[in-house]
């Protein structure tokens, strides 16, 4: 008998954002004088691979054919249905070099079926960049938007929640960021500046913020802590 496929919440189970401290960046295009990169996101294909032993354990598989001299086909198959994709070979080490190229057709075949597709929708930002150690000097701010939703006891500023991510904050919520933030290592005489490099606009005060907004904030100066602390 034929196990009916619900698919719709399986995509949606596939497309949901990877927790946000598995994010990492690479640089992309740098500006003339090859301080300032392209901060673009992606994330290891082992957990893409985990998302998907964990949502259809034993009913995916990948193929790799070649493609010319200089591309492969990754042919991803889930419950039967398959999607394809490519990932080119650059110049240098082949071995190294085909690594990626796999990688790269893994994961554009995976975007086919909503896995890792919203890593293309995050907007590019432009961060310091060190050329002769070629990696970036700073971690991005991810938008809230694009992090998966926590449960309201995961962040503390919004352990009441329920609250409309569209409202502004109150007084009473204003002064519990305050305290948040502070405890995440931004002095109280910073948090107007550290919202305005978060964000990309100033505010005269937290109430100026949404609940997003203030969740986007909280999770930018805890990546900030760990970086620091690692």
């Amino acid at each position: 008998m034929t196990t009916q496929i619900d698919w719709p919440d399986l995509l949606a189970q596939l497309s949901e954002p990877f927790p946000g401290d598995v994010i990492q960046w690479r640089a992309g295009a740098t500006s003339r004088d090859r301080k300032r990169a392209q901060a673009l996101p992606f994330v290891d294909p082992r957990l893409y691979e985990d998302r998907m032993n964990r949502v259809c354990p034993g009913d995916w598989q990948v193929i790799f054919k070649p493609w010319g001299e200089s591309r492969l086909i990754c042919e991803l198959t889930i419950h039967e249905v398959t999607r394809a994709s490519t990932g080119e070979f650059d110049d240098g080490d082949r071995v190294a070099q085909g690594t990626a190229a796999e990688a790269q057709a893994f994961k554009r075949a995976c975007s086919k079926f909503g896995l890792g597709r919203y890593l293309y929708e995050i907007p590019i930002q432009w961060v310091d960049y060190d050329e002769e150690k070629r990696r970036l000097q700073e971690q991005p701010a991810l938008p809230a938007r694009f992090l998966p939703a926590a449960p309201p006891s995961a962040v503390p500023m919004l352990a009441e929640a329920a609250v409309d991510a569209d409202a502004s904050l109150n007084a009473e919520r204003a002064e519990a960021m305050k305290r948040e933030l502070e405890k995440l290592g931004v002095d109280k005489d910073e948090h107007r500046s550290f919202v305005a490099t978060v964000l990309g606009r100033r505010v005269r005060a937290l109430t100026d913020l949404s609940e997003a907004e203030a969740l986007e904030v909280w999770n930018a100066a805890k990546r900030t802590r760990e970086n620091l602390a690692s």
